[in-house]
């Protein structure tokens, strides 16, 4: 028996009103009660909490779960229960880094929020309106901006982070997408506006998520996409 001496804590029964809650086991394990149902969290592993779902836990001793928030108002997903993923090295990292920049002053530029939740989220689907670069370079950014659509990156930093320039990118896409890379990433945002407004999150929301820091900016270019403003189509995507 090491000096460590951690006991076990229980939480009451909770159920958050404006936060979906994500449950790290960063040691040990922690029993689970979600919805109703029994359930165990190992060490590697976390648990999507959304919004307003009825959830207590005792961690067991000398066992360690960090807690991470996301504003339900903010935050756009398609995670609409429980859901229960591995943690692996790079999502890790992220969420360290959020915490971080939940609790202090360090908060770098780049949304963590987004690039956890596309880690956790299904792998991203291509439409077959959005034509895919097939030179490596260009690949790799478009394989990027796919992961995560809100990416905020320039393209001289989008070309510098696979060792090109942005005149070698652009030229790429235009060959083998028959679009400019500006063009293709518009349509990307919209393709994944699309998906995540099919889901219950708020158009707001949805903005927030694939890059825009005004939801004004997607009720203009989304209709000029889709031929529809947003909000009807999440009212037609759910009837």
């Amino acid at each position: 028996m090491g000096p460590v001496w951690i006991p076990p804590a229980t939480t009451p029964p909770l159920c958050e009103a404006e936060f979906h809650v994500l449950l790290w086991q960063v040691h040990g394990t922690t029993d689970l009660m979600l919805s109703g149902e029994k359930c165990e969290l190992v060490a590697g592993h976390a648990v999507w909490v959304p919004v307003e779902t009825e959830h207590e836990f005792t961690v067991r001793a000398n066992s360690v779960t960090a807690p991470l928030f996301f504003e339900a108002s903010e935050t756009a997903t398609i995670l609409q229960r429980p859901t229960f993923f591995s943690v692996e090295a790079d999502l890790q990292t992220l969420m360290l880094a959020y915490m971080v920049s939940w609790h202090t002053m360090i908060k770098p530029k780049a949304n963590l929020s987004r690039q956890i939740l596309s880690n956790i989220e299904s792998s991203p689907v291509v439409s077959a309106a959005l034509p895919m670069p097939t030179s490596e370079p260009a690949k790799l950014i478009a394989e990027a901006l796919l992961f995560n659509p809100g990416d905020i990156r320039s393209v001289d930093e989008l070309a510098e982070s696979v060792y090109t320039s942005a005149r070698t990118v652009e030229r790429a896409f235009a060959e083998e997408t028959g679009t400019t890379l500006r063009q293709w990433r518009i349509a990307n945002r919209m393709e994944a506006a699309a998906a995540l407004l099919r889901s219950q999150s708020t158009v707001d929301a949805v903005a927030h998520r694939v890059g825009y820091t005004n939801v004004n900016s997607l009720r203009r270019v989304f209709p000029a996409y889709f031929g529809i403003s947003p909000p009807k189509y999440a009212r037609r995507s759910r009837t």
